[in-house]
């Protein structure tokens, strides 16, 4: 389940409301149940910033290329790996690799500069450490935790996002509330093909969205709104 890098692929969003979650989980199931090797768990990412918010503010104003930078854990309360994720509209860039386990401790996330490579010389690590250091000062942003469901067709990966809770740290970015949760589930379809056909999508009838839990979680956080479009 843990890559250490991935090829580009295009990704496409669809949003689930509480009304809309129990079907659609029973048409996945029904149709694709059992087909990814890891089928469900927690996801569980720390996203870091700069001091002025550029990564945020790339959300916020609709820039056709964002970059984000994380750590990643599986619900064991650790994070070991290091991600940064470039999106140019719909086409996807990722670069991942494995770090020594971190843990937030109270209500302080790990800071960016006291990560370390699990392997050392690594070219992966050192090229995304050398991407933030061109962005600027970077720190702790938002704690994003959800369930994911995961099912493949083919070369389609999907993943069905649910229970998205998000958390600001008291050593990052200032926020107006601490934690909050998501009104709204997302299902994901990544994949090669640039024009994704799957009937599920007509049985479901779900509207295609912009959905960054990364922007919608410190927005909810910085002022207790949410906008999905």
């Amino acid at each position: 389940m843990v890559d250490v890098v991935s090829f580009p692929y295009n990704e496409f969003k669809f949003l689930v409301t509480n009304q809309s979650l129990r079907f659609v989980i029973d048409v996945l199931e029904s149709l694709h149940g059992g087909s990814d090797l890891f089928p469900e768990g927690i996801v569980d990412s720390i996203y870091y910033d700069t001091t002025d918010e550029m990564f945020y503010n790339q959300c916020l104003n609709g820039d056709n290329r964002k970059r984000k930078f994380r750590i990643r854990g599986y619900g064991d309360g650790f994070f070991h790996q290091l991600q940064m994720k470039d999106k140019d509209l719909t086409i996807i860039r990722k670069l991942k690799d494995r770090i020594d386990g971190v843990q937030v401790l109270g209500q302080d996330a790990p800071l960016w500069y006291q990560l370390n490579p699990q392997t050392q010389n690594t070219p992966m690590f050192t090229a995304i450490m050398a991407f933030a250091n061109q962005s600027g000062i970077i720190i702790p942003s938002i704690r994003v935790r959800y369930h994911r469901r995961r099912y493949r067709i083919n070369d389609y990966r999907l993943t069905l996002d649910t229970h998205i809770e998000v958390m600001s740290f008291a050593n990052g970015l200032e926020t107006r509330f601490s934690q909050a949760m998501l009104p709204d589930h997302v299902l994901e379809i990544k994949t090669a093909d640039p024009r994704p056909y799957l009937p599920l999508l007509g049985l479901t009838k779900l509207p295609q969205v912009s959905f960054s839990k990364f922007f919608l979680g410190l927005n909810l956080l910085k002022t207790g709104d949410i906008a999905v479009t």
